[in-house]
């Protein structure tokens, strides 16, 4: 058995001959914790014991109520320090950097990861026609204990839902999620009890610890959260564009002991990243306007962790790199200018702008087909951007600007939304 030291607040393992997995058990799904003359014992246990366990824990939260905020850190193989925070009332600690995967072609990024830290994995059903699930199941096949597992699955009809819940698990390698997403969550959904029914279901059955949804409905959905009172997570966009009324969301619903998961975290823009600089071997050098927007983030202490989509080592590298940095002033200052170049051509809508909504005259949510462009242009993946335009209502597509040659609408922050409307007919059309 391993003893790992605790000093104000941060948890330090001692190096010992077991394997770098293992000195990160404290971050990992499957151990028992417990604490004794000031020192934290870490006992392994079987899956089963462990969801048990873990229920158990999380009743008690809810219960009992929220402790203080804390952070903790641990021994990685490739870096100083991975640091972990609490998700929401769930029991589990989960790395402030968590993997995105939703375009991904092999596995051994997936593993890179784990082996660096990560713990919080998150993909969904659709993502790539079911091939990222399948592509992550791989691995899950022989360390599916190392990590907390979250997949989304999309709206319908009770039958299919529960009939993609067994897929995606089929897809997973595994009998049991952690948590369970309903992906793309309106304020509607969340009130039709033939949704809450299927999500109730699989949970009493064993086939997720936890319930929650993503949404881009930043408005009404979270609050509807904390009235419900049925749902584990809220997986929402956060970034330096959002407007402070989002981070006050954020925080009424972690402080109802929901788990909050950032994601459109960074601003996606139509050009490649820089060159990835090691800001922890090298303080001297600047950072990426890519880390400094997930310090910024991370600054937000009711954020549990984000899922940057990673599609690359140079992306893991630059990504897991700032977990436990602190913001400077410098890079204050350097995400203001890049924001001022990024305004007039990144669509706000994602953070919670709404300056376009309502203003078409015929009824095209612009920002949420801008967000499906955005998938292309910005993410780089034109089967995001027509997965993502598929799942919008009708009055929401590109075919009802086609009597308009230019676009009535006028974006407050500056974007031409012609041009994005030209983008979306030869993405669309």
């Amino acid at each position: 058995m391993e003893i790992i030291r605790i000093e104000d607040s941060i948890i330090y393992t001692y190096k010992t001959g077991r394997s770098p997995a293992y000195r990160k058990a404290i971050a990992c799904a499957f151990v028992t914790i417990f604490t004794y003359k000031g020192e934290l014992k870490v006992a392994k246990t079987n899956r089963r014991d462990f969801i048990r366990q873990g229920l158990a824990a999380g009743l008690a939260f809810t219960s009992t109520g929220m402790v203080s905020r804390k952070t903790y850190s641990a021994v990685s193989s490739n870096f100083t320090r991975v640091v972990y925070r609490d998700l929401g009332s769930t029991g589990f600690k989960a790395s402030e950097i968590g993997f995105g995967v939703l375009h991904i072609t092999d596995t051994s990024l997936l593993h890179a990861a784990i082996d660096s830290g990560i713990n919080y994995f998150d993909t969904a059903h659709s993502y790539m026609n079911g091939k990222c699930e399948e592509i992550l199941g791989k691995v899950m096949k022989t360390r599916r204990n190392e990590i907390f597992l979250t997949t989304k699955i999309g709206r319908g009809r009770q039958g299919k839902m529960t009939r993609d819940i067994d897929t995606s698990l089929k897809r997973l390698q595994t009998d049991c999620l952690d948590l369970l997403l309903l992906h793309g969550a309106g304020y509607d959904n969340l009130k039709n009890d033939d949704i809450l029914r299927v999500f109730d279901t699989a949970r009493q059955q064993g086939k997720t610890r936890f319930v929650g949804v993503s949404t881009h409905d930043l408005e009404k959905v979270p609050d509807r959260l904390v009235e419900s009172g049925f749902w584990d997570a809220l997986t929402i966009p956060y970034n330096y564009f959002s407007p402070p009324v989002v981070a006050g969301k954020i925080k009424n619903v972690r402080d109802a002991g929901i788990a909050v998961i950032g994601m459109k975290n960074l601003i996606t823009i139509p050009r490649p990243r820089k060159p990835f600089p090691n800001i922890r071997g090298d303080k001297s050098g600047e950072i990426t306007n890519q880390q400094a927007l997930l310090k910024w983030v991370l600054e937000n202490q009711y954020i549990d962790t984000v899922i940057p989509g990673i599609s690359a080592f140079e992306h893991l590298e630059d990504d897991i790199a700032v977990m436990g940095e602190k913001l400077t002033f410098g890079e204050r200052r350097q995400l203001r200018r890049y924001s001022e170049k990024a305004r007039s051509v990144y669509c706000q809508g994602i953070a919670g702008c709404t300056g376009c909504s309502g203003k078409c005259p015929k009824g095209v949510e612009i920002n949420e087909l801008n967000r499906c462009v955005n998938y292309a242009y910005g993410y780089g993946s034109v089967e995001l951007a027509i997965e993502n335009y598929r799942q919008l209502p009708l009055s929401s597509r590109v075919d009802t600007c086609k009597e308009c040659e230019e676009c009535p609408v006028v974006c407050v922050n500056g974007l031409d939304l012609s041009d994005n409307i030209r983008k979306a007919r030869a993405l669309f059309a």
